[in-house]
């Protein structure tokens, strides 16, 4: 006869503060091998008590904007050293000063954002600008009466440059953007002095002038042109299929290619989308001015760099376009600030070389941090799911 042994009585539990270990809420959470530091760090993953991963994200969302609105907090940190350097830094008409001065390479830099998106350059551009000047004061200078039509000639003409670049480096597959457009640069800027002369055109349509010179609302002219400008560009890239398109070109052209955008189509858009922009420049700088010069495009290695200046990749897939306009007025206040200080201008070169290789040394760490964010924000959605 066998005898049952009893089953063998549990272990009981030790309760918290009478002897045992301190009851932590981690056990059978976490693996016994898991230590102190891998415990906290459990509390901290989506999921995990301590975590709230809609919290998280709110806030790594929150730090992502923050990181794309750098220049824009950039330029508010510039005004506040220069306003302590300069008292009239911060005045109305200063500031004023500063936007106008700022507009033409605000408008070219709009222009060779569309462009530095798809991973290309188009240096054409800074000519483009001046042959428009010319082309305006001499149609108006021989027609006067035919002032109204001022306008659509010259965006005609900066469409036509636009479209002879498109031909070139997109149908005729030379998909060297740099060379064609430089070849053009010099091709543009001898129409220039040959049409002019090589020298200045003084006249203007009336309504140019207003534009260029007048308020309206208080506001200057130029400010609201760029604002307008800019606030199209921007609708078209986010809004408009069209645009998204050039943005995701500039992503992966492949990748792009195999969903289905017509690549060519929209690479051949993207050069006549910069001349147009340059032709605005081009009106604004002939009303500006009062008359045509072929030596007035000079600025689009300053529109580059406000390119640069304002988070862009040059490599293409990125750029926005506040901050591009951010930069161009960065470029614009340090030019006003020197010379409010009274630093000898031969020095503006050099200021605005250093705030370029800073932007670029900025916009690395940027994309360092940028890219752990972007990790963590996609653990947290997939913790989430």
């Amino acid at each position: 006869m066998s005898t049952q042994q009893p089953p063998a009585r549990a272990e009981a539990e030790p309760a918290p503060g009478r002897g045992g270990p301190p009851h932590t809420g981690l056990e059978g959470a976490v693996p016994p091998d898991v230590g102190v530091d891998d415990r906290r760090w459990q509390l901290l993953r989506p999921g995990g008590r301590g975590s709230s991963p809609h919290r998280q994200s709110i806030i790594l969302s929150a730090a992502l904007r923050l990181i794309a609105a750098g220049p824009l907090f950039v330029l508010a940190c510039i005004w506040l050293v220069f306003a302590f350097l300069s008292p009239y830094f911060l005045t109305w008409s200063n500031l004023t000063n500063v936007l106008v001065q700022s507009s033409s390479v605000a408008l070219l830099a709009l222009g060779a954002l569309v462009v530095v998106i798809v991973g290309s350059l188009d240096l054409s551009l800074g000519s483009t600008v001046g042959l428009c000047t010319i082309v305006g004061a001499v149609m108006f200078r021989d027609h006067p009466a035919l002032g109204w039509l001022v306008v659509p000639v010259v965006i005609g003409t900066g469409l036509a440059i636009g479209f002879v670049n498109s031909t070139v480096i997109v149908s005729m597959r030379i998909g060297n953007a740099f060379i064609v457009t430089l070849g053009m640069l010099y091709a543009v800027q001898s129409l220039s002095y040959v049409v002019s002369g090589g020298t200045q055109v003084a006249g203007e349509p009336g309504y140019l002038l207003a534009l260029a010179n007048n308020k309206f609302a208080g506001i200057p002219g130029p400010v609201l042109l760029v604002l307008a400008a800019g606030g199209a560009l921007a609708f078209f890239l986010n809004r408009i299929v069209w645009g998204r398109w050039i943005v995701a070109i500039g992503g992966s052209a492949d990748a792009a290619g195999r969903v289905g955008i017509p690549v060519r189509k929209v690479l051949f858009s993207v050069f006549i989308i910069a001349s147009f922009f340059a032709a605005v420049a081009g009106i604004l700088v002939a009303g500006l001015n009062d008359a045509g010069a072929p030596d007035s495009g000079n600025s689009i290695l300053l529109a580059i760099a406000a390119v640069v200046i304002g988070g862009a990749k040059l490599t293409g897939g990125r750029g926005s376009v506040w901050a591009t306009l951010a930069g161009a007025v960065i470029l614009g206040t340090i030019t006003n600030a020197l010379t409010l200080l009274s630093v000898s201008p031969n020095w503006t070169p050099f200021a605005v070389g250093a705030v370029l290789v800073a932007a670029v040394g900025l916009d690395t760490l940027r994309n360092s941090i940028e890219g752990r964010l972007r990790i963590r924000q996609a653990q947290i959605q997939a913790g989430g799911a």
